[in-house]
């Protein structure tokens, strides 16, 4: 843990993981969204079907996260250390700075990996809830509309924290985000 505690210090990944849990957190939220309410507005009603969907859905985007974040990192990476390596005039193969460099790809992809999935999570409970015969669908429906818009909020108050700025706005912010998708959500419906 130690080793691993330097290395975040070392590559400074700590920052650019956090903005890969907001980035990926908030598209996971609005991709379960998405797909809710397009089966909703179509009538399908079946949970089973809805988290199949769901978890594959959240499966392809942890791949695309993982393997896309892990790609760019470590292109980002090699560039600094190859602009480092020059000026020092020496080869950085072997040290601390080039594992804290492949640490740092890995935690960043792991970490827009997971996000989406996490975030996504927590909405998709009270669906898992109507298999069990604990909620009917539409309250299922109802519940995990507000605890994808709570967790919007939460993740506004979040980004409010780390910007030391008004907290309550940045969660309303994000609020009014994910209201006006739904309201674009449910607008689709009405088009031919």
């Amino acid at each position: 843990m130690q080793k691993f505690r330097r290395y975040k210090e070392v590559s400074k990944v700590s920052r650019i993981a956090r903005r890969y849990l907001v980035m990926n957190g908030f598209d996971g939220i609005l991709v379960f969204l998405g797909l809710l309410v397009g089966m909703y507005l179509s009538e399908i009603k079946e949970p089973t079907l809805i988290i199949f969907t769901s978890l594959s859905t959240f499966l392809a985007v942890a791949i695309s996260g993982f393997v896309g974040t892990f790609v760019a990192e470590k292109a980002e990476r090699e560039k600094e250390i190859r602009s480092l390596e020059r000026a020092m005039l020496r080869k950085l193969s072997n040290t601390i700075i080039r594992d804290a460099a492949r640490f740092a790809c890995f935690y960043s992809a792991l970490v827009a990996a997971i996000s989406p999935m996490l975030f996504a999570f927590i909405p998709m409970i009270p669906i898992f809830l109507t298999t069990l015969g604990l909620l009917n669908f539409d309250t299922a429906f109802f519940i995990s509309i507000s605890l994808a818009l709570i967790i919007l909020f939460l993740l506004g108050i979040f980004l409010g924290k780390i910007s030391e700025e008004n907290k309550l706005l940045w969660g309303i912010k994000l609020l009014i985000l994910g209201c006006l998708t739904l309201l674009i959500l449910f607008l689709v419906k009405n088009f031919p």
